[in-house]
């Protein structure tokens, strides 16, 4: 029986590969418009050379859903390009096939030595601390002293140390428990672990191993039950107290900055002046 055509969305993995090798750029010749903005959000479209499903541009029956949903079969490309090449007589599939080749052998050395080695992905991004927290007291109001700021900002860094060594997926995980956490008994912020499985669709093992990883570095702690028996996690606040996970998360609202520029591309700089 013929597999019904269904879109399905990338793997993590072939979400990865497809990153690397853009160089973070449109893939259409010429085109220099970035896929990722200067907030660390992704502006770029994922594009099908052949169709996900009937009706699409260049839909090829005879692919699994598999098959179209493989990195071969993908680039990234900006809105405006995205929909130009939908006009298939002049954007035919070995056309498309070839500007994509042409895009990614720019970047491919650089990205087969990596994918080849075996390298702590987690030393290729530096850090950008915070310097004097100005723009964050500017924002709250707070008009803290000179030195009670530069204190904050010695224990924000420590903390920024920390979190850079963390693993990206890991780091990706905790950006949504900041983003759901509310408010609980005695704690800041906390986030309850089924809604967070069906949220991300993560099995049971792979939350466990994620969750581990932060309780070690010390961002998530168990905060027992509620009562409906569903277990939550608290998300730890710094040693003096400060609940710096809250505070960011309101900060980024106000400001309209990405919370992923601060947890996952670790851009601590956002909050000075």
């Amino acid at each position: 029986m013929a597999e019904i055509p269904k879109r399905l969305s990338p793997t993590r993995e072939t979400l990865r590969e497809l990153y690397l090798k853009s160089g973070n750029r449109c893939s259409f010749p010429a085109c220099k418009k970035a896929l990722f903005n200067v907030k660390g959000v992704f502006v770029g479209q994922i594009c099908h050379i052949e169709a996900a499903e009937p009706g699409g541009a260049r839909f090829n029956s005879k692919q699994t859903n598999e098959q179209r949903r493989h990195a071969s079969n993908l680039m990234l490309m900006c809105y405006d390009h995205h929909v130009e090449t939908n006009d298939v007589s002049k954007y035919p599939v070995v056309r498309m096939k070839h500007i994509k080749e042409e895009h990614e052998k720019i970047f491919s050395d650089v990205v087969g030595s990596m994918l080849l080695s075996v390298t702590d992905h987690t030393t290729l991004t530096e850090p950008a601390f915070a310097k004097n927290l100005r723009k964050l007291d500017d924002v709250f109001n707070w008009k803290t002293p000179t030195k009670e700021l530069a204190e904050s900002v010695q224990e924000l860094k420590a903390m920024t140390v920390k979190l850079s060594t963390i693993p990206i997926p890991t780091r990706e995980l905790f950006l949504v428990l900041v983003t759901r956490g509310k408010r609980g008994i005695g704690v800041e912020l906390e986030v309850s672990i089924p809604e967070v499985q069906q949220a991300t669709n993560l099995s049971s093992e792979e939350l466990r191993d994620y969750f581990s990883i932060l309780v070690n570095h010390g961002f998530i702690f168990d905060n027992g039950a509620d009562d409906f028996g569903a277990q939550k996690v608290g998300i730890a606040t710094l040693k003096s107290g400060w609940p710096v996970w809250r505070d960011l998360r309101e900060f980024c609202n106000k400001e309209k900055v990405s919370l992923s520029q601060i947890i996952c591309n670790l851009d601590f700089s956002v909050l000075d002046n």
